[in-house]
């Protein structure tokens, strides 16, 4: 019964793979073009989902001190790291352009690796002030939640050399597939997670964030959509016990106790699993513009989340929650305290009360800008 609808499905993501590899015939300029539509600068169905994927991840790290504590909690854990970051891997993907020049450089810069720079410092101090411990400078191996922004600068950079390729996804997936094997891969730089993620960034570029966008138009995607987050969830419920180091796609295949070849076989199914769900979370995601706001500050929110995840452990919130409270009432505050704290912190105040931090060079240019008009 549902042949049809699966059909239907991977026709929709086929065509544009299948045009990659191939070089586009040139066509007849005409004597007065048409104008061509302006593309929207915003996706809706995206940013909807940018905002379901930061509780996510928030709750993600609520769930992560308490993975041990029951069963239950472990396949949540696990069914909500296989998709939530690859589903931001593969939206920023779709939103990316492939080249590297003039404003976008100097965005990339402003944007990324100046905050990185701010929270890379910030965090170590905040946890030198929880634990007591000493304050690390280490600016090469990022801070924990801190890895996505050296990622994303990196899979930037790689796009407009893989753009020009003709059969760029299939090797991007052997060298994440071989990343695995190279001693030196790993932490710093987060260069294993960079290889291993980029595969998902460049699917979401080849599909582009127009198609993302229109994908759930039919109701048979959305069935289709349906039955694989569920299926991965019977999955994270039967594999719940495996080591979720493997979803981090931070460490080689000798650390997590596998050789080469079964190792690369396990991250490629786990690659696969990444796409489809990642694409069945975009494809139920509504079309309405009410929440896209939240989405479109997602990114605020991912960075600032932390000092409060940090500030709850220190506090001993998680031992009071994991002794104190059954399972399911457990997952129930995880779940909603998430919700309420992604909703809090993408808010527009929260947004420009961070700007200093989140964006700090336009924002001095701002100020530089403001100070100059006083004096005069």
């Amino acid at each position: 019964m549902i042949r049809e609808p699966v059909a239907n499905f991977v026709h929709s993501l086929y065509r544009p793979l299948h045009r990659a590899g191939q070089r586009a015939p040139r066509k007849p300029v005409a004597a007065n073009p048409p104008r061509l539509a302006r593309q929207p600068d915003h996706y809706p169905a995206l940013d909807n989902a940018r905002f379901v994927l930061i509780a996510l991840v928030v709750a993600g790290h609520l769930l992560e001190p308490l993975v041990d504590t029951g069963s239950l909690t472990a396949a949540l854990y696990r069914w909500i790291y296989l998709f939530h970051m690859p589903a931001f891997v593969l939206i920023s993907g779709a939103l990316s352009k492939p080249n590297m020049r003039g404003r976008r450089a100097m965005k990339l810069a402003t944007g990324l690796l100046v905050p990185y720079l701010v929270f890379q410092t910030l965090y170590p101090a905040w946890d030198a002030w929880l634990f007591g411990t000493g304050w690390s400078h280490d600016y090469l191996t990022p801070y924990w939640l801190l890895w996505y922004l050296v990622s994303l600068a990196c899979w930037r950079l790689l796009l407009p050399l893989f753009a020009r390729l003709k059969f760029a996804l299939p090797l991007a997936v052997t060298i994440a597939l071989a990343a695995g094997v190279a001693p030196l891969v790993g932490y710093p730089l987060s260069l294993l997670r960079t290889l291993v993620f980029f595969p998902l960034f460049l699917l979401g570029h080849l599909i582009g964030a127009q198609r993302l966008q229109s994908m759930a138009r039919a109701r048979s995607t959305q069935t289709v959509a349906t039955l694989v987050l569920l299926t991965a969830a019977a999955g994270a419920w039967l594999l719940r016990d495996v080591d979720p180091e493997w979803l981090y796609a931070a460490t080689g295949y000798a650390a997590l106790g596998s050789t080469p070849l079964p190792g690369a076989a396990a991250r490629l199914a786990l690659l696969a699993a990444s796409a489809a769900c990642a694409l069945a979370m975009i494809a139920l995601m509504p079309r309405r513009t009410r929440w896209a706001g939240l989405g479109r500050r997602s990114l605020t929110a991912y960075l600032v989340h932390g000092f409060l995840v940090r500030g709850l452990i220190a506090a001993g919130a998680f031992t009071w929650i994991g002794s104190a409270l059954p399972q399911p009432a457990q997952l129930a505050m995880c779940v909603v305290a998430a919700l309420l704290i992604a909703m809090v912190l993408s808010s527009r105040a929260v947004d420009k009360l961070a700007t200093p931090l989140t964006r700090t060079v336009p924002w001095m240019a701002a100020v530089r800008r403001t100070l100059a008009r006083i004096r005069s």
